[in-house]
């Protein structure tokens, strides 16, 4: 049998009980495409494979890919790739279908970038049920107000309905983590659920607003208007928020109004500055 890999963070689900609970919050069908994101040993491919009309595996470890061959043979899709340098919506097309459902036990060390490919794709999944550290897990559920709350709760709950599932102890995995596990649930609407202009920019905002998460913040986005704070008063004013909150206390719609607001002042101001909008 493979060892973990310590240099991929690997720590392979052992419990039968978990894992009838995951498959069965994907919600697998015949007719459906699953793909699983490093199915490790192999715990919840079978039972992938026993209900699911396709399943495309993605592992890095060569040997885990040895073994998984050995075990299901061609009945699994096998792409022996890094999950990060993989385009989701070619290779569902390729495999001849609209959409997907994904599950996956997520490393811990590249949970954020996968989250951010797994949201670029998301036009491409029906759904996601993902294993992640619990803190991860609660960012993502944290609601305005909470200190867990901040750009990754925003993306997530942009472009989808998160809801945490169930926690997994350290002692039904093998080797054991050092933290717990949240299974959390991802159902992708096809629209976004909050009406954004320019996504773009909004989640520049976001971003430079909690780059300075402990300020207000007025002082937090003065940067966007070159230090111009009547630009930034006036753009309170419009968006009709109070400023001095600190980011964290701030929702989704209202970080739109500022938004919409603040683009509107930008050929006045100059160029608008502001946080990579790409950064999860």
């Amino acid at each position: 049998m493979a060892k973990p890999n310590k240099g991929l963070a690997q720590h392979f689900l052992t419990d039968l009980g978990a894992v009838r609970r995951i498959v069965g919050a994907a919600g697998v069908g015949a007719d459906d495409l699953v793909v699983e994101i490093g199915p490790g040993r192999g715990a919840l491919t079978g039972r992938l494979l026993a209900q699911a009309g396709t399943v495309i595996g993605i592992e890095r470890d060569g040997a885990l890919c040895d073994l998984l061959r050995s075990r299901f043979g061609r009945g699994l899709h096998l792409r022996n790739r890094d999950v990060l340098t993989v385009d989701f919506s070619d290779l569902i097309r390729g495999a001849g279908f609209d959409h997907a459902i994904l599950v996956g036990n997520l490393p811990y060390y590249i949970t954020g970038a996968v989250i951010q490919r797994i949201l670029d794709a998301r036009r491409r999944f029906k759904r996601a049920v993902l294993t992640v550290q619990r803190e991860v897990a609660r960012r993502i559920a944290a609601t305005p107000g909470n200190r867990d709350y901040g750009v990754l709760s925003i993306a997530v709950q942009l472009y989808s309905d998160p809801k945490t599932l169930f926690d997994l102890a350290p002692d039904v995995f093998n080797p054991a983590p050092r933290v717990f596990s949240s299974v959390i649930r991802l159902d992708f609407q096809r629209e976004t659920r909050y009406r954004i202009q320019d996504e773009r920019f909004f989640f520049r905002v976001v971003r430079t607003a909690f780059g300075q998460r402990r300020k207000m913040l007025k002082n937090a986005l003065l940067g966007m208007t070159h230090g111009r704070m009547e630009i930034l008063q006036r753009v309170g004013a419009m968006a009709e928020i109070d400023f001095r909150l600190r980011p964290e206390a701030v929702s989704i719609p209202e970080y739109e109004r500022i938004s919409r607001a603040l683009k509107g002042f930008a050929t006045s101001a100059g160029s608008v500055t502001g946080a990579d909008s790409r950064q999860m």
